[in-house]
């Protein structure tokens, strides 16, 4: 398994591995191997949560209520953007996504900002999107 290192920011295929991982295991609806790729002391800040939470466990649950409420969500990743000067980088993607429960159409853009250690986990992950939009979307009170 490819990990980041301190010198593997600067290297883009292992940074592109570690992203289609990450992608694989969001599309995969598979809350384990998302988990897998994080540290277990992580901090994650996610907008649906609002609330900071850490561990391992928070992140796998919130990959299974995803997939409860939009079973055919998908994530496509639209840019990969690495820190030159710390174990960091940025995943620009495209989320879309049917709620389950209305038929209702989600569609939405965001980044992942993802810090690193030295064995390669994610130690901070914070997701950013316009969690309103998205509100408004499951509601149906906008159009994507």
């Amino acid at each position: 398994m490819t990990v980041i290192s301190p010198a593997a920011i600067s290297d883009p295929p292992t940074v592109k591995d570690f992203c289609r991982r990450w992608a694989t295991a969001w599309n995969d609806h598979d809350g384990d191997a998302v988990a897998a790729l994080c540290a277990e002391d992580l901090v994650y800040d996610e907008p649906a949560l609002g609330q900071t939470v850490y561990g391992r466990e928070p992140i796998k649950n919130f990959v299974t209520e995803m997939a409860r409420t939009f079973p055919d969500n998908t994530f496509a990743l639209e840019g990969l953007f690495a820190d030159v000067s710390r174990r960091a980088v940025l995943v620009a993607w495209k989320f879309t996504g049917t709620v389950a429960r209305t038929g209702a159409v989600v569609e939405f853009h965001g980044d992942d900002r993802l810090e690193f250690n030295e064995d390669g986990l994610i130690t901070t992950y914070r997701c950013l999107y316009d969690n309103e939009l998205v509100k408004r979307q499951i509601r149906g009170t906008e159009r994507r």
